[in-house]
């Protein structure tokens, strides 16, 4: 199996299609290899030259290849294709490209008003001059939408904004997400609303939030003045500890947008402070900065910060993953396809591009040594085997039998050398044999016990914009047209964003004035 076996052409140079930062309009472009780094490289005919870092370190780059699979994508919700199967697409720069990943996870806008002013946010209502807040009923068609997707519904939804726990039917919306059969219903938030409010917290949980995705920017607060104009690490941490208390604690997802030069320093410190707080805090998902509007070419160099930099900044910083540690998001989809195949139904398969993100799962034992799991499974082996035995299987009526093949897959996996002191007793065989039942959510739950997830997902901006990885994406937004668009068409390059706001809102002071109130 290679990565050009399904749609990624595997290697460098490569063509692909990009858009000009300028007028938006579709160009050419090359990704190619300059001084051990990665680069996309375009010139449009009345803008000229543009070049971008895309990763800083090609073996990582090509390593992610490895793992790229086509998905199914998502039907049409409106058929507007002659055929009903029709997968939807997105419009850039007038022209039309199939999505071919199924939506991993939803996000809904509550509203575009927020309690802070950041500089590096994607949405705010004292910015654009209009409010953005559809009304429940709205909401709610949005959800129903996206359970009704095909040919896989969506199981999973992040509310978000502005500041999506300020949205006045804020925990309607979560009761009726968890009515609807969500799996995971999870929330971004800066914190403040719950870290002063541990009342709503726990409502929220009863209402069905399983997860928070907390903004989370580093450890001091001069890196909260740089990048959100106040300070902010107490909110957090109170936060955390307002969830600690709860009977049931949501888990807490530390979601920190890395600049370089304003806070790449504490990438490990942030990792740290995860594992300190690991009975709430299950993951780091780290953001490189996506760079909106314009900016010059020498900030752009100075503050670019890309995936690969934050695998060497966690290894130089913490010393807990090399970069061998890591794997692209769709090296999990192989389970997927197998567990489909064994059950006979669609599930998500995060078919994502392979240079969308990349992570790892650590796991620490009681005196705070630190194994990344690809030191004891052998990913490539586990991955690859599930993915063939997986093919094996449409041309066979005897599925069961495949699930003992996939024991001896999983068996022949695990490192027993390697393993760490505090899973030498635990059947791990048997933990990640259990992913593949109808119990999956709770075996999947158990196998992460004591490991802290690590990723990094960098959504894209103008300058390093890549029309495939748009077509991959496994993030869409859900827009009150009923429409699903992915993460990075979204919020840059033709910037819906934009679009869909502008058609559902209301000017900021219409909106003021007719509440009454002088502040959103």
């Amino acid at each position: 199996m290679t990565a050009k076996d399904y749609g990624v052409k595997k290697g460098l140079p490569k063509s692909t299609t990009s858009i000009c930062p300028e007028c938006k309009e579709l160009v050419e472009a090359v990704i190619l290899e300059r001084d051990g780094a990665v680069h996309i490289d375009k010139k449009c005919d009345e803008h000229g030259p543009f070049s971008d870092i895309y990763w800083s370190d090609v073996e990582l780059y090509l390593k992610a290849e490895d793992y790229a699979f086509d998905g199914i994508g998502v039907v049409d919700p409106h058929n507007n294709c002659d055929d009903e199967e029709c997968n939807a697409c997105v419009e850039i720069g007038g022209k039309h490209f199939p999505m071919t990943t199924s939506t991993g996870l939803a996000n809904i806008d509550l509203t575009n008003r927020c309690n802070m002013s950041c500089p590096i946010c994607f949405a705010n209502a004292n910015d654009t001059g209009y409010v953005y807040e559809p009304d429940y009923e709205s909401i709610v068609k949005m959800l129903e939408m996206l359970r009704n997707e095909r040919p896989i519904k969506c199981t999973a939804v992040q509310f978000s904004g502005g500041e999506p726990t300020i949205y006045p039917r804020f925990l309607d919306v979560l009761r009726k997400a968890d009515e609807l059969g969500f799996s995971q219903i999870q929330v971004a938030t800066n914190g403040l609303t719950f870290a002063n409010n541990p009342q709503l917290l726990s409502d929220a949980v009863d209402a069905g939030l399983d997860t928070i995705y907390l903004s989370f920017d580093g450890v001091t607060d001069d890196i909260y003045l740089q990048a959100r104009d106040r300070e902010m690490f107490d909110v957090k941490v109170r936060l955390i500890e307002n969830a600690r208390k709860l009977p049931r604690p949501p888990s807490i997802v530390l979601v920190p947008t890395i600049v370089r030069g304003i806070n790449d320093h504490q990438a490990g410190a942030i990792l740290d402070f995860a594992f300190e707080n690991g009975d709430v805090v299950r993951g780091v998902n780290y953001q490189p900065v996506a760079f909106t509007g314009r900016i010059s070419k020498e900030r752009r160099e100075r503050e670019r910060y890309t995936l690969t930099d934050l695998v060497f900044d966690i290894d130089s910083q913490t010393g807990y993953a090399r970069k061998d540690d890591w794997y692209p998001v769709p090296v999990v989809a192989p389970v997927s396809k197998f567990v489909s195949a064994l059950m006979g139904e669609k599930k998500v398969t995060f078919t994502t591009h392979p240079h969308c993100g990349i992570a790892t799962y650590l796991f620490q034992d009681d005196n705070g040594a630190v194994t990344p799991i690809p030191r004891f499974v052998d990913v490539r082996k586990f991955s690859l085997g599930l993915y063939e035995l997986s093919e094996k299987m449409k041309k066979s009526r005897f599925r069961k039998l495949y699930k003992l093949r996939a024991m001896r897959i999983i068996r022949k996996s695990i490192i027993k050398e390697n393993l760490p002191e505090g899973l030498k007793d635990v059947n791990i065989v048997g933990l990640l044999a259990g992913v593949m039942d109808e119990k999956s959510k709770d075996k999947l739950s158990e196998f992460s016990w004591r490991m802290m997830y690590v990723g990094g997902m960098h959504f894209q901006d103008d300058y390093n914009y890549d029309v495939e990885r748009v077509r991959r994406c496994g993030v869409h937004y859900a827009t009150p047209d009923l429409d699903i668009i992915p993460f990075c068409a979204y919020n840059g390059g033709p910037n819906f964003r934009a679009k869909v706001e502008s058609k559902y809102s209301v000017p900021l002071e219409e909106w003021k004035a007719n509440r009454g109130d002088k502040e959103i």
